[in-house]
């Protein structure tokens, strides 16, 4: 197998006699910082922002997980429901939740608010 062709010079530069040629270039071209100082030494670190303390994550209370639960109850009933929620703005499951929190069961009161409207 030949051996290889050397490459072309890079952007006109014959690189092969100095490195100055390219330092030369770079400044043309405004790559590189024009003072030789700046390329030596180590840079400056700036300091570092004291660190933020992160707020207390917020408690976001939810209700309880629910099931679809079916019950037959005479129209009567129902007609009074849809009545009583429309009458109060909220919901007829807050209105039958209510009933059973006073009748003893355990409701919490987060169970008790009707999040579809707010």
């Amino acid at each position: 197998m030949p051996p290889k062709a050397p490459r072309p010079p890079l952007g006109g530069i014959d690189v092969s006699a100095d490195i100055d040629p390219i330092r030369e270039y770079g400044l043309k071209k405004g790559f590189l910082p024009t003072d030789p100082a700046e390329q030596t030494g180590p840079r400056p670190v700036p300091p570092l922002p004291a660190p933020v303390m992160a707020p207390e994550p917020v408690r976001v209370i939810r209700p309880a997980a629910t099931r679809p639960w079916q019950a037959m109850l005479p129209d009567y009933l129902i007609e009074a429901l849809r009545q009583a929620a429309a009458r109060e703005g909220t919901a007829q499951k807050v209105i039958v939740l209510r009933a059973l929190r006073d009748a003893g069961f355990r409701v919490d009161d987060i169970d008790l608010q009707d999040l579809r409207r707010r």
